[in-house]
């Protein structure tokens, strides 16, 4: 069984604006730096004319892994996040080393006033009988974080650079 994920995030920028920010490979790796953990990278970054594609490498440290994650991973949580951008809508994938299981979603940008919003859906998949359900609602609530940590991280860059 999956688990959902959600989160929102709202931004004093248009949305043209924070897309352009989400795909900047300056931006990228200045968040990567400050919340991607231990030898995270900027994998892939194509932008073409109709869309963007980018690959994140994030790690999570072994020591702050429950014990039942470490069991299947063994030393620290990485992951490769791919996020496909059309327009202002991204389809996202992240796999996670050591565990059988996925992460899947979609993010969404919208105008609103004078600013824009972002919504973000998805969930989590482990395939592990017995634990896959509780490592799920593990997984579902350190993205939920790590969200909203890069949320904070876009309103302050915008507030710097745009």
């Amino acid at each position: 069984m999956a688990q959902s994920i959600e989160h929102r995030a709202e931004y004093d920028a248009p949305a043209e604006t924070v897309r352009g920010v989400l795909v900047d490979p300056d931006y990228l790796r200045a968040r990567l730096a400050e919340l991607g953990g231990k030898d995270a990278e900027l994998v892939t970054h194509e932008v073409t004319a109709d869309g963007a594609r980018l690959v994140l490498r994030q790690g999570v440290p072994v020591e702050f892994l429950p014990t039942m994650v470490r069991r299947f991973t063994g030393d620290d949580l990485v992951l490769d996040r791919t996020e496909r951008w059309k327009g202002l809508h991204a389809d996202i994938e992240v796999t996670v080393r050591g565990l059988p299981g996925s992460i899947t979603g979609s993010q969404d940008l919208t105008d609103d006033g004078s600013g824009s919003r972002l919504a973000l859906r998805g969930e989590t998949r482990v395939t592990v009988p017995m634990v896959g359900g509780r490592i799920e609602g593990i997984v579902a609530e350190r993205v939920t974080e790590l969200m909203g940590f890069e949320s904070e991280f876009t309103r302050r860059w915008l507030a710097e650079h745009a």
